[in-house]
C-alpha cells in the first residue's frame, strides 16, 4: 500500500541561540503557522538522550526525532537544530555578535558558552549546516530590524522555489577571534 503524499510545508526557523527565534515563532503562530518548539517536542517524544554539562544543553537525537515528523499545512519548527530535520525551507536568523553577546550573558551562559555561540555566528555555522541539509535557505539579519519587520522579511521571501536575494549578505568574520569580554 502506497503512503499518501505529505501535504503542506515544513519550515525550520533556525539560528544561533539568542538571535530571536522564539519571538519570531510567536509572530508566525499569530499568522496561522503551527509552531513546534523542537526542544519541547524532543522531550515529549523521548528524543532527549543526554545532558551535556559543559555545554549546558540537552542532547537531542535529531535522527530519531526526524522519524516522528508531524504533518500539517504550515509547520514551523523553531530551534537551533531545526534545520537538521527533514524540512522544505530554512529561515536562518542572523545577529551581529556584539548585539548577541549581552543577550547570551543575560541568559546566564558561562563565558566559554557565550564565546562558542558568538564564534558560531561569526563563522556562519548554522547557515552552512542549513545550506548542506535543506533544499531552500533564506537568511535575514535581524540585528537592526524590529521582530515584526524581520518576520515580514522572511514571509515576503515566499515559500516556493529559491529566489535571488534569499541569502541576505551577512559577514561578521572580521570579529574573529571572539574575546570573552570578561578581561
Amino acid at each position: 500500500m502506497a503512503s499518501k503524499p505529505r501535504q503542506g510545508i515544513r519550515v525550520a526557523l533556525t539560528g544561533t541561540p539568542g538571535v530571536g527565534k522564539t519571538t519570531l515563532a510567536a509572530l508566525a503562530a499569530a499568522d496561522g503557522w503551527t509552531v513546534v518548539d523542537v526542544k519541547a517536542w524532543a522531550k515529549a517524544e523521548g528524543c532527549v538522550v543526554d545532558y551535556d554539562e559543559e555545554d549546558q544543553a540537552a542532547v537531542i537525537d535529531v535522527e530519531a526525532l526526524a522519524k516522528r515528523m508531524p504533518d500539517g499545512e504550515r509547520l514551523l519548527f523553531e530551534g537551533h537544530l531545526s534545520h537538521l530535520l527533514p524540512v522544505d525551507l530554512a529561515w536562518v536568523v542572523r545577529c551581529d555578535p556584539e548585539a548577541l553577546r549581552p543577550r547570551l550573558a543575560a541568559r546566564g551562559y558561562k563565558p566559554a558558552k557565550v564565546r562558542e555561540n558568538l564564534e558560531a555566528e561569526a563563522l556562519d555555522l548554522i547557515l552552512q549546516e542549513a545550506l548542506d541539509a535543506v533544499p531552500r535557505v533564506v537568511q535575514r539579519d535581524g540585528t537592526r530590524r524590529s521582530p515584526q519587520a524581520l518576520y515580514k522579511a522572511f514571509a515576503d521571501a515566499g515559500l516556493g522555489a529559491a529566489k535571488a536575494g534569499d541569502l541576505e549578505p551577512v559577514d561578521w568574520s572580521d570579529r574573529l577571534p571572539i574575546a570573552d569580554g570578561m578581561d
